[in-house]
């Protein structure tokens, strides 16, 4: 008698998860698309009815959860751990049953990005996931007693994987070692794990079922970004074949099925953003969109139970959400000949800058928020009273949108502030005074939050990169006082702490201009050199590769193959309107173009990558001031999206 698999999780797992919110919830309310197109369904006059794909919000979590772990038995869907409010991975496990939840128990540890499946007879297992590093365990669940057992494990620790089970046997779909993508099917029964498979590549957050016998693999993050082939495992031989390809690059998806097709649930597009589309994808590979979520979600639990899928909890980048949606076949009248048009974005975003643009005007000791049409939108500090900047030298949203966090660079200090509001609400250092014992930086640059909840800093003239929970410093790459190019033990004079989406950290040294990729537990993953005189920022372009500003006179930008290091493009005039003058940050944005801080040129502007030309500026190239229009040294921005009416959508922004 075959048992499948289950995802344990005794260690835990380094992710960052890059993107998440959650679909708003209001119980009856439903959104459904005729199958086979990729429109709503109309009113009107009568007419023939047609079958439909209905998304309808069920009920609701008792608490918000994203990359829970879902299996079902019989009617039953079962949620293990995942991501909290907070960020933090939670040991609970959830039970629906028709459309009611209640707490079925809880994990030995709480764990998020595991994977969960059911055995014939019944047994519930729990596969791989983790916290701060990915486990191998696989443990089976007992609902009866509500107790957790360790029975095996996977032949590498594993996070992000994706699972189906076939005849009675699960099949273990890539996933994250802790230091690399993996290519590898397993094929679990009980606590028996053999190898039955190789990906193409390297595979995590895809979305997984089981199909005629086969498993049908759609999307996923692969090292270069998001994927959009559809492949096809047959277990009878072990051969993976491409069968398809998705509307888009897709990762952070689920996936159930309904009526002999699978049903591919949101996840995070190639622009880092989640989306809104539920997928259908059939045995030989074709692809359509079936329906329309409430809201984008990524990073959802989804089970296929007796005639309908149901999606617990995910995100939409704001934090989780604990709506539960119920996907059902369902009938509807047909599509009216003239649909209203959808409402699109005013033509302004239509340009180079395709949303809004927060500035750090480092020199004005202010925070601007402008429109493509030089719109002031918002600015900090705005009123009497409100905490004073200085040396703002960069600026980034915080999850959700609700906060903005600077690190005040030559006052050794971070501080976050609430937005719109702008109320001071959190800070780290010690103003005025550089310092490298607890609760002191020297020189701070990039500071980000991250989804988890966590603070990551370079603390540059510290020579290391902190990751900081609450006031607390829990874990330092590099260490201060020895500020030499050695990593991960020790680093030279840090200015750059990108998170990426794959939960890693890239970081720049200044001395040797070398660029090193870390874990965020500190392992270093590549060390890369650029050919710049000070590197500074370094971000990732769309398709993955790394685009890094040369802070100097005049300045340049370089994108360099993350792969191999080489260079695949170059900005650098030496004179003219386009020379640049000391470059901080330069960020591909969602049409390919690249924003870049002109900080000594008093600039911000956008710069077309095929042209390789100025195509819009904020500033005014080598004057600076304070009256509208006008900056002082500008030396940092985020990106803001905005909604179709327009206005700026800051918890869509997802750092890394």
């Amino acid at each position: 008698m075959v048992v499948l698999c289950g995802a344990l999780l005794a260690v835990y797992s380094l992710r960052t998860s890059d993107a998440d919110t959650a679909a708003t919830s209001g119980a009856g309310t439903s959104q459904s698309s005729a199958a086979g197109s990729s429109g709503g369904s109309g009113g009107g006059p009568a007419t023939p009815a047609t079958q439909v794909l209905r998304v309808t919000r069920l009920t609701r979590l008792a608490a918000p959860v994203q990359d829970a772990a879902v299996t079902t038995v019989g009617s039953r869907a079962y949620a293990f751990g995942g991501l909290d409010a907070a960020g933090t991975s939670t040991a609970t496990i959830s039970v629906l049953q028709g459309s009611s939840v209640h707490t079925a128990g809880r994990l030995p540890v709480a764990i998020h990005d595991a994977a969960a499946a059911a055995s014939p007879s019944g047994r519930l297992y729990v596969l791989g996931g983790g916290q701060f590093a990915s486990a191998s365990g696989i443990a089976t669940f007992d609902p009866a007693s509500r107790a957790t057992h360790l029975v095996g494990a996977l032949p590498t620790p594993l996070s992000d994987l994706a699972v189906a089970t076939v005849s009675g046997t699960t099949y273990v779909v890539g996933g994250y070692t802790g230091s690399q993508w993996s290519d590898h099917i397993y094929a679990v029964n009980g606590s028996n794990v053999r190898s039955a498979g190789r990906l193409p590549q390297g595979l995590r957050y895809a979305a997984v079922a089981a199909l005629s016998g086969n498993v049908i693999i759609a999307g996923g993050r692969a090292v270069s970004g998001p994927s959009r082939a559809v492949y096809r495992f047959a277990p009878s031989t072990g051969r993976v074949t491409r069968i398809g390809t998705l509307p888009q690059g897709l990762m952070h998806a689920s996936a159930g099925t309904l009526g002999g097709v699978m049903y591919v649930v949101g996840g995070i597009g190639r622009n880092g953003a989640a989306v809104d589309s539920v997928l259908a994808v059939t045995a030989d590979g074709k692809v359509h969109r079936a329906a329309t979520l409430p809201t984008p979600l990524s990073d959802a639990g989804v089970a296929s139970l007796p005639g309908r899928i149901v999606v617990i909890g995910g995100t939409s980048g704001a934090g989780p959400t604990g709506t539960v949606l119920q996907i059902s076949i369902g009938s509807a009248p047909a599509a009216r000949p003239h649909p209203k048009p959808a409402a699109s974005r005013p033509s302004m975003f239509s340009g180079p800058l395709p949303g809004d643009l927060l500035i750090a005007d480092r020199g004005n000791n202010r925070i601007l928020l402008v429109n493509p049409r030089h719109k002031l939108l918002w600015h900090y500090p705005s009123r009497p009273g409100q905490h004073k900047l200085f040396f703002d030298d960069d600026t980034f949203f915080v999850p959700g949108g609700r906060a903005i966090i600077s690190n005040q660079e030559e006052n050794h200090q971070i501080v976050m502030i609430s937005y719109p509001r702008g109320r001071l609400i959190w800070s780290y250092g010690h103003a005025g005074v550089r310092g490298s014992t607890p609760g002191y930086l020297n020189t701070p640059d990039d500071a980000y939050k991250l989804s988890n909840g966590m603070v990551i800093v370079a603390d540059a003239y510290n020579c290391r990169v902190l990751e900081i929970r609450g006031h607390r410093i829990v874990r330092s790459i590099g260490r201060a006082g020895h500020c030499v190019h050695d990593p991960p033990r020790y680093l030279g004079a840090v200015n750059g702490d990108t998170p990426l989406p794959d939960g890693h950290i890239l970081v720049s040294e200044i001395n040797g201009s070398y660029l090193d990729e870390f874990t965020l537990s500190g392992k270093l993953v590549r060390v890369y050199h650029a050919p710049v005189s000070y590197p500074s920022d370094p971000q990732l372009t769309l398709s993955g590769n790394i685009l890094v500003a040369d802070y100097a006179s005049p300045g340049g930008l370089v994108i360099l193959d993350r792969r191999t290091g080489r260079v695949r493009w170059q900005y650098r005039p030496a004179s003219g309107a386009g020379r640049l003058d000391h470059p901080s940050l330069a960020a591909m944005l969602p049409n390919g173009m690249i924003a870049v801080n002109d900080d000594y040129n008093q600039r911000v502007v956008i710069i077309d990558p095929r042209t390789k030309r100025i195509v819009w500026q904020y500033g005014h190239l080598g004057a600076s001031g304070t009256a509208h229009g006008y900056l002082n040294t500008p030396d940092g921005f985020d990106f803001v999206p905005v909604t179709p009416a327009g206005k700026p959508d800051p918890a869509a922004i997802t750092h890394g």
